[in-house]
């Protein structure tokens, strides 16, 4: 899917993004944040599965953790399990469905999983939420390539130009290779 690198880090662009505020936290909630918090810090380090084990039993202590299944699902695409990647990634959108950054990740792993139309509906729906995130942008364009589509990746490709030219340019080479 050409040379266009995830956007897929330890969640900082969503949590500063977005705060989810908590009132009164119960001790469950608070006890969940620490363990987010640690695997958060196992993430900045590039150690995916340690980092895996802290996010699920933050999870376990909230089932609604929002961003620890975000977390969860770019750990997994970090190790390259790309359904149990998609499987945290949408609980993460059920539960904050205006998380542009989960949605691009969701298209990220539909394209490893070369399933392209979930994908095109992942990234369009990240692009709307955020329609200057050049890395949704590229690969919508590559996913439209690979489903054939070379007007739509055209498209993207024009409107990336104007977002990162480098990654236009990765882009048009892709496209290029595809002719």
């Amino acid at each position: 899917m050409g040379t266009v690198q995830p956007a897929l880090c330890a969640g900082r662009a969503y949590s500063q993004e977005k705060k989810q505020e908590v009132q009164n936290p119960s001790p469950r909630e608070i006890d969940a944040a620490k363990e987010h918090s640690r695997g958060t810090e196992q993430m900045l380090a590039q150690k995916y599965k340690e980092a895996i084990v802290f996010f699920r039993r933050a999870i376990d202590l909230n089932p609604d953790f929002s961003e620890a299944y975000y977390n969860l699902g770019i750990s997994y695409e970090k190790l390259e399990q790309h359904e149990d990647s998609v499987e945290a990634l949408q609980k993460s959108i059920r539960l904050t469905p205006d998380n542009a950054n989960a949605h691009y990740a969701l298209g990220y792993a539909y394209c490893r999983l070369r399933r392209y139309k979930d994908a095109i509906d992942a990234l369009e729906r990240s692009l709307a939420l955020k329609p200057d995130n050049a890395f949704a942008r590229a690969k919508l364009g590559s996913a439209y390539l690979a489903m054939g589509n070379k007007d739509k990746a055209q498209e993207q490709y024009q409107l990336l130009k104007t977002l990162n030219a480098a990654m236009a340019e990765d882009l048009h080479r892709e496209m290029e290779g595809k002719k």
